[in-house]
């Protein structure tokens, strides 16, 4: 129950994310069009729900296993090293990020303490600088699902399989 909920509010947010910024386009370039100037914020906006809706696409990405990995190499091992190596691959993941998570982190308190803000419409960007702390929690949550299911599912079976074993 609770995974399904995460898993909606995951796919919600970036249905609407990219709703948003085909929006914002939409406007800016009927804008330029008719009234020969475009609207300055449409950018920042844009750009600001990119970043968000990247950080959860990584999420996604992780949960479906679509993403790049290590699969290549993985398979390519004898199978009495397979597992080691997928498990090597999900830890390589899980720091990289612990390492987005820890240093986004340090980001957001540096743009908080210089008081940093977009130039058009004056939102804090920390607001933006989030996403990279907040997107490697839904990240690091992915990688240890997605990576204890292929984990089990590789040890039932004796070796992992090429959907398995990517990390």
């Amino acid at each position: 129950m609770l995974a399904k909920a995460f898993d909606y509010l995951e796919e919600t947010l970036i249905v609407a994310g990219i709703v948003f910024m085909t929006a914002m386009n939409f406007i800016n370039v009927v804008s330029r069009y008719l009234f020969s100037n475009s609207f300055s914020f449409t950018e920042e906006l844009t750009i600001m729900v990119f970043v968000w809706v990247s950080m959860f696409g990584v999420a996604v990405g992780f949960k479906r296993t679509s993403h790049l990995g290590m699969s290549y190499f993985v398979e390519k091992m004898p199978s009495k090293t397979r597992i080691p190596m997928m498990c090597f691959s999900i830890l390589c993941s899980l720091a990289m990020a612990l390492v987005m998570i820890v240093e986004g982190i340090a980001m957001v308190k540096g743009q908080v303490m210089l008081g940093a803000r977009t130039p058009a419409l004056q939102m804090p960007l920390a607001a933006q600088g989030l996403a990279v702390p907040v997107g490697g929690v839904f990240i690091a949550i992915r990688i240890l699902t997605s990576g204890w299911a292929r984990y089990g599912a590789a040890k039932r079976s004796g070796a992992p399989t090429e959907k398995s074993s990517q990390c």
